[in-house]
């Protein structure tokens, strides 16, 4: 059972950083693409150039800002040949390259230009390479890549932020370009019309201080984990009303692992966190995981029928697991009829 349960975790783990990787660089692609929010131009030579944003350079290569002004409109890059800007500027965003030579020249203009990290270990993938930077073991939330290492550092310093979200009581600094690329409610907000779009300050209703800090950093840095005590529920909602991408995703794998413990057998009281997130993910949506805790419950119905937290259930609840219940018994009965038969005929 121990290494079943190692396995599926580590499982578990592997698969939450897969997926917050894929989500950071389809992040980047976007602020890549859409030129949304962009504050400074990267120049080469006198034809080339590419619309940046200020803030997220600074996070991954601040060398590049070093003797400018924060409203200096264009940065003049020495040293790089003009066909080389566009695969530098997505080194920085999120390591992809189109060929090995390519990626050689990358690696010495990012040393050169000190981005930060550039120790990596190197992914194949067809014909591109994905670098992911390796993660060491701590109790702390960690960022799925360095991209999200650097733009949650980004954050939590506060550099070059544009905007102030007040919730309640408390005001967070972020940066438009990156709330807008992340967001599709911020994107409506700070890109439409709304009157929002010309605030330096926007409040946020329908959450708390807690669930917006959880949101921020799955923006940012696109966390595998949610701190202790977090209410799931809570912060899926507010993830919703956000048009926060991936944050269900992650929120099925908490659950997955701190409520269900990935199944097990009924013992140590497993069944009553498995009940408590039946209610969970009906409530917020998570439809796969909890038609994986009704068939649980269904299996082993004799020891979870008789918890208190079954009685708590609402009745749709509660008749969704004795309708697989009688189904699962339809379907035994009609196995053991078919070997019975079977077993008559073999005789004839």
């Amino acid at each position: 059972m121990l290494q079943y349960c190692r396995k599926m975790l580590t499982k578990c783990y592997s698969s939450k950083i897969w997926f917050c990787v894929i989500l950071m660089i389809s992040f980047s692609d976007r602020l890549l693409q859409e030129e949304q929010e962009t504050d400074v131009t990267l120049c080469v030579g006198s034809a080339v150039r590419l619309k940046a944003h200020r803030a997220v350079l600074l996070a991954r290569a601040p060398h590049l800002l070093q003797g400018t002004e924060a409203s200096t409109p264009v940065i003049h890059l020495q040293g790089i040949e003009p066909a080389a800007l566009k695969d530098f500027i997505q080194y920085i965003m999120h390591f992809l390259y189109s060929s090995t030579p390519t990626r050689l020249l990358l690696l010495v203009i990012a040393l050169k230009l000190k981005v930060k990290h550039h120790h990596y270990m190197l992914w194949p993938f067809h014909s591109f390479c994905l670098i992911i930077v390796c993660l060491s073991g701590s109790e702390h939330l960690e960022p799925a890549s360095g991209l999200g290492a650097d733009l949650l550092a980004l954050y939590q310093r506060a550099d070059m932020s544009d905007i102030s979200i007040q919730v309640a009581d408390r005001v967070f600094s972020a940066h438009r370009a990156i709330l807008c690329a992340r967001s599709e409610y911020f994107r409506a907000m700070l890109c439409g019309s709304w009157m929002e779009s010309l605030r330096q300050c926007i409040t946020l209703q329908g959450l708390g201080p807690d669930e917006m800090e959880i949101l921020l950093h799955f923006m940012y840095g696109a966390i595998l984990d949610f701190p202790s005590g977090t209410n799931v529920s809570q912060v899926v909602l507010a993830a919703d009303m956000l048009g926060l991408e991936g944050l269900k995703d992650m929120a099925e794998m908490v659950l997955t692992r701190d409520y269900c413990r990935f199944f097990p057998k009924p013992v140590d009281g497993v069944q009553r966190s498995i009940l408590e997130c039946l209610a969970i993910t009906h409530s917020i949506g998570l439809h796969d995981l909890y038609c994986s805790c009704v068939r649980w419950v269904a299996e082993h119905f004799v020891k979870c029928w008789s918890e208190r937290n079954f009685a708590l259930l609402p009745s749709e609840l509660q008749r969704d697991c004795l309708n697989t219940v009688t189904k699962n018994m339809v379907c035994n009965t009609q196995r053991q009829n078919c070997f019975l038969l079977w077993w008559i005929l073999s005789f004839d």
